[in-house]
């Protein structure tokens, strides 16, 4: 980002009355990410106060996407058969997007298809981290989970702006960030400014600003990398459902740069594919939907 772009953006946001801030929830969630021995005790402890949350999790829980047979009916049950970081991510995710209002959100704004975007980006993120040992696969999957904050605090930050820049994308028929780059304001630059606002870590700062642009992170481009072809592939099952544009191909030396081989993709995308009917319910439970 352009040091005098990126001054005028975060001036226009400092004059913004509201900017959501992170709950006591979603802080005490952060302070868990770097802690060495994290047990399911520390993360049930942490959520189990707030009981709108517990329910969300609960659902999430026992629905087709983690496929158990028994009834999922406690936190620490959950947090058990789940895992503590895809608990603790799923929950400070949850968290953190709930910390916009959707009824002041831009009308262009779909917060399913937000969610559901969001949530084939983490489960690609994570298959690829598996087959990487370089990366923490369950890293990749929170960064995947958040690389599009900046967009749903662009909806409600900008709406005005966001709503323009929609209605533009569709008519040229690119992806929303080809039009934002052309407005000069980007969800990447407002996710950044987001992330360094609440103090996310460095490593999902970066994600926010650079996975629509790995090659320009001097700190983690790799990780960038991951996410940006995970949101590729995402992309792509959503084209091939029909609820997207065709993205283009990301540059290869995006495909260098992580270290994932071109071929490899097919296989991560018919991975991806296969669970999109689970992750459409999965994000309905999360938005609140029947």
């Amino acid at each position: 980002m352009e040091a005098q772009s990126y001054k005028d953006l975060a001036e226009r946001v400092r004059k913004i009355k509201y900017i959501p801030v992170p709950n006591s929830i979603a802080l005490s969630l952060f302070r868990t990410i770097t802690k060495k021995n994290c047990t399911f005790e520390d993360i049930s402890s942490i959520v189990e106060p707030d009981a709108s949350l517990c329910a969300q999790l609960l659902r999430v829980a026992n629905s087709a996407y983690y496929g158990f047979k028994g009834k999922v009916n406690t936190i620490n049950k959950a947090v058990m058969l789940i895992g503590v970081d895809e608990v603790r991510n799923l929950s400070l995710a949850i968290c953190l997007v709930n910390q916009f209002k959707a009824g002041v959100l831009a009308r262009g704004f779909d917060l399913r298809r937000f969610w559901i975007h969001n949530l084939l980006t983490s489960f690609c993120a994570r298959e690829m981290g598996k087959e990487y040992p370089m990366f923490d696969a369950d890293e990749l999957y929170l960064m995947g989970l958040l690389h599009d904050l900046g967009r749903l605090a662009m909806a409600q930050l900008v709406p005005d702006e966001f709503n323009l820049i929609e209605v533009k994308a569709r008519k040229k028929k690119v992806l929303p960030y080809v039009v934002e780059k052309q407005e000069g304001i980007t969800h990447t630059s407002i996710g950044r400014l987001l992330s360094e606002r609440w103090g996310l870590t460095p490593q999902i700062s970066d994600v926010l600003e650079f996975h629509h642009d790995p090659l320009s992170s001097r700190s983690f481009p790799r990780e960038c990398a991951i996410v940006s072809l995970s949101a590729y592939q995402a992309k792509m099952v959503e084209f091939t459902a029909g609820t997207g544009p065709e993205p283009e191909l990301p540059d290869t030396k995006v495909f260098l740069l992580a270290g994932v081989e071109l071929e490899k993709m097919d296989h991560f995308f018919g991975k991806t594919m296969e669970l999109l009917d689970e992750i459409e319910v999965l994000a309905d439970i999360i938005v609140g939907h029947d």
